[in-house]
């Protein structure tokens, strides 16, 4: 009799938790695109070892700060550096801010993430957003890493890795349903 109770308290308790906390059954049942996580390291080299950052980040960076997309391939980074942009690992852009197809799909083939991929279906599109990263940061790329738009200013570098488009429009539809 008393494990009845209990199982009759659980039955119970479930649905008043999640009416309290304001989810709704629907919101464990569905994917959410729009969720991100912030991450830092003190240098590029332990970033490197750790997975949190590519192969391709160079030494001698420090003061790393990371925003991922939860649930797809969407990264932006900073880091302070003031060296250049890692050419023997880097593809440069011909115009700034600009990659060309033929330059997108020579990078993302690159990367063990884009391979994959047909360069239409990432997009250029940034939809993560962090108070360290300048606005429109993307648009002034000198160099694709791997699947990273990458460029050095002002004492650091910036890399931005975008996510698919399938992705990008889903993240979109979340924020224009909320």
């Amino acid at each position: 009799m008393i494990k009845k109770k209990y199982v009759a308290t659980a039955l119970f308790a479930a649905p008043m938790a999640l009416a309290l906390s304001g989810c709704s059954v629907s919101d464990l049942m569905t994917d959410k695109y729009d969720e991100s996580t912030e991450k830092t390291a003190k240098s590029s080299q332990e970033a490197v070892s750790s997975g949190l950052l590519p192969n391709w980040v160079p030494e001698g960076g420090s003061n790393i700060k990371l925003m991922q997309r939860n649930t797809g391939m969407e990264r932006i980074f900073v880091m302070d550096y003031s060296a250049d942009v890692p050419s023997d690992k880097c593809l440069a852009l011909n115009t700034v801010g600009k990659p060309s197809e033929a330059e997108l799909k020579k990078a993302y083939a690159s990367d063990s993430r884009t391979k994959n991929f047909e360069a239409k279906e990432i997009s250029s599109t940034r939809t993560l957003e962090a108070d360290w990263w300048p606005e429109n940061a993307e648009n002034q790329t000198t160099d694709l890493c791997g699947r990273f738009w990458v460029h050095v200013a002002d004492g650091k570098l910036y890399a931005f890795a975008p996510d698919t488009t399938n992705t990008v429009q889903a993240v979109q539809r979340e924020r224009d349903a909320a």
